[in-house]
């Protein structure tokens, strides 16, 4: 996580600079002497493809870093917790709230709108449970990333208990595998739009 945030910050911080710096080059005695706005202004109307790109890439940095590094985290997280405890605390809690969400929800879940209820009332019973508020928060992270169409309740004697026993548990796996593909994906972006910037004159 922290590597994560490094190398967003460092990527932003010296893009931005070599940007501008870029921009100042290029555009020169058009700047005049305007502040900040001006210079804004005074480089998006003289390349209004590239500067605007590039400003965008700058604006949006501290929101996609944050999310990444989250994201990751929680990836690590999961995949350690899995790795070490899947089998004696992982899975036992699992049966345990889905034991008791079946014998509160005795009503056939079958369309979106039943699996919406049965979410909230599924989050709310690892919520109120006395486990750990970190394996809590990350069971209710994966049963928010389950969607409706990967259950399997066409069958008129589909159990939902079990379902999404196993759904669970899948969705977990899956989000254990921690990738910061789409992370360094941006940070390439950000360095492609100072190509674009000393290239493009639009």
């Amino acid at each position: 996580m922290l590597k994560i945030y490094a190398i967003g910050t460092i990527s932003t911080i010296i893009v931005l600079v070599l940007g501008i710096y870029i921009l100042s080059e290029k555009l020169g005695p058009s700047l005049g002497h305007s502040g900040a706005g001006g210079f804004l202004i005074t480089t998006i109307i003289a390349q209004p493809v590239s500067a605007s790109i590039f400003y965008l890439l700058m604006i949006i940095a501290p929101f996609f870093t944050v999310v990444f590094a989250t994201k990751y985290a929680m990836s690590v997280v999961i995949s350690k917790l899995l790795q070490d405890h899947s089998k004696t605390i992982v899975i036992p809690f699992i049966d345990k709230i889905i034991s008791t969400f079946k014998a509160k929800q005795p009503t056939v879940i079958r369309t979106s709108a039943d699996f919406a209820i049965a979410k909230v009332k599924l989050l709310n019973e690892f919520r109120t449970s006395s486990e750990s508020r970190i394996l809590k928060k990350i069971l209710g992270y994966a049963l928010n990333k389950i969607k409706f169409d990967e259950l399997n309740l066409g069958d008129d004697n589909a159990d939902f208990s079990e379902i999404i026993k196993k759904t669970l548990i899948e969705k977990l796996y899956e989000l254990a595998e921690p990738s910061a593909m789409l992370f360094y994906i941006y940070i390439g972006l950000q360095w492609f739009s100072l190509v674009l910037l000393y290239l493009l004159n639009i």
